[in-house]
């Protein structure tokens, strides 16, 4: 979810380019992040921390706090590198921390990570067995 379409447009691009089958939706900005959230109620949230309507970190709090979309994994991706934004990602419920501009490779690993976590630790792929980016 980032208000950037080239933004978007990238993450967007390697995500789809990783070989995963994942299903990939988008909005630009953290209102319709949130309502596409509820509807969709995705495993792995990618937010930008400078949206319209609504921040990135508001909408982060938000979806941890609502019972329905609190198991959600989310992960931050955002220009912003100063420590007490990184700080209020992750205090908002945000498990990664990603800056711009991003490595795709790095971004891949990231949301396989959030999958991971996701997972119940007997259907967690083992270290070192990951699928190759």
């Amino acid at each position: 979810m980032d208000d950037d379409p080239s933004a978007r447009r990238l993450a967007r691009d390697s995500l789809s380019l990783s070989g995963e089958d994942w299903d990939i939706w988008e909005a630009d900005d953290g209102r319709s992040a949130l309502d596409l959230i509820r509807a969709v109620r995705p495993d792995v949230i990618l937010l930008d921390i400078t949206m319209p309507e609504i921040g990135g970190i508001p909408v982060c709090s938000e979806i941890k706090s609502n019972p329905l979309t609190s198991s959600a994994e989310i992960v931050i991706v955002s220009a912003r590198t100063e420590s007490d934004f990184v700080s209020a990602s992750i205090e908002a419920g945000a498990s990664e921390y990603v800056t711009k501009p991003f490595q795709p490779a790095d971004l891949v690993d990231r949301v396989r990570r959030a999958l991971q976590r996701d997972r119940p630790e007997e259907e967690r792929v083992p270290k070192g067995e990951e699928t190759p980016a």
